[in-house]
């Protein structure tokens, strides 16, 4: 009788506290995932006329990263593409983080392209470190950063993340501090979109390309372009350029306003 009584008592509580939500064995924590969603060719374009147009000096448009696209029996891995390219650009300045080879040309700098006897089995290293399709499609922020985190260790280094979001929209200014200081930024976006920009004599066409999913890219270099007609300056855009991960378009430019940036992170590796 004690034990019923005792089992029963036990019975009430539990059910007291899921009514109220102090503790539920439903409750789990969930994040955004990302499952490497296919980029859309261009369905708008929009022309800016002008009659001066001005570029900083220095911007960094190309040449800046390797661009990577994923690999036999892989899936929903953005996550282990962007990885792989993070890993390949840190390749230069912090040695063997790829065995048996060198991310770049040592006689130009300039980096190779997607190895498959190299950078495809690291690519599927990440896949599994960041335990990719494992609590659901894709990766989450956290198993991305995770996963990196974990092969940086593997090859006797540390990785480290630093935001640089700031509100709603990107810190262009701390975008550019760390690009200069070659270090990449992970952007973590949901659907939304990216561009390609082609130069005429007194307009450019802005043509744009939809993410029509949830997606990982890195982003390496900066681009603002300033607008001017007869009354002055009436516009200016401001880009970050992106590895987008995928073959078409392989180089894009990210709009640091936009709105659809989950998260944006320095990847600081020591």
């Amino acid at each position: 009788m004690k034990k019923l009584m005792y089992f029963t008592l036990v019975l009430v509580i539990l059910s007291s506290i899921c009514m109220f939500g102090a503790w539920s064995p439903m409750t789990q924590t969930t994040e955004t995932r990302y499952n490497n969603a296919p980029i859309i060719s261009a369905y708008a374009s929009e022309y800016i006329y002008y009659t001066s147009r001005s570029i900083p000096d220095d911007a960094k448009t190309d040449g800046g990263a390797p661009t990577f696209v994923g690999t036999t029996g892989i899936s929903n891995a953005c996550g282990a593409i962007a990885g792989a390219e993070i890993v390949a650009f840190y390749d230069k300045y912090y040695p063997n983080l790829i065995p048996g080879w060198d991310s770049y040309y040592p006689a130009t700098g300039k980096y190779r392209g997607q190895s498959a006897t190299y950078i495809d089995p690291m690519m599927v290293e990440l896949y599994n470190l960041m335990q990719t399709n494992v609590a659901g499609e894709g990766v989450s922020e956290s198993e991305f950063k995770t996963g990196l985190q974990q092969y940086f260790t593997n090859h006797g280094y540390t990785a480290s993340f630093s935001s640089v979001k700031s509100g709603s929209t990107l810190n262009y200014s701390a975008c550019k501090s760390a690009i200069d200081n070659n270090k990449l930024i992970v952007l973590f976006t949901t659907p939304g979109n990216v561009y390609s920009i082609s130069e005429y004599s007194n307009y450019d066409i802005v043509n744009s390309y939809t993410i029509s999913g949830n997606h990982i890219m890195i982003a390496f270099g900066y681009l603002q372009m300033k607008y001017y007609n007869s009354t002055g300056l009436f516009r200016t855009d401001t880009y970050l350029v992106v590895a987008t991960g995928r073959s078409t378009p392989t180089l894009a430019y990210y709009k640091i306003d936009s709105s659809n940036l989950e998260s944006a992170c320095i990847v600081n590796v020591s």
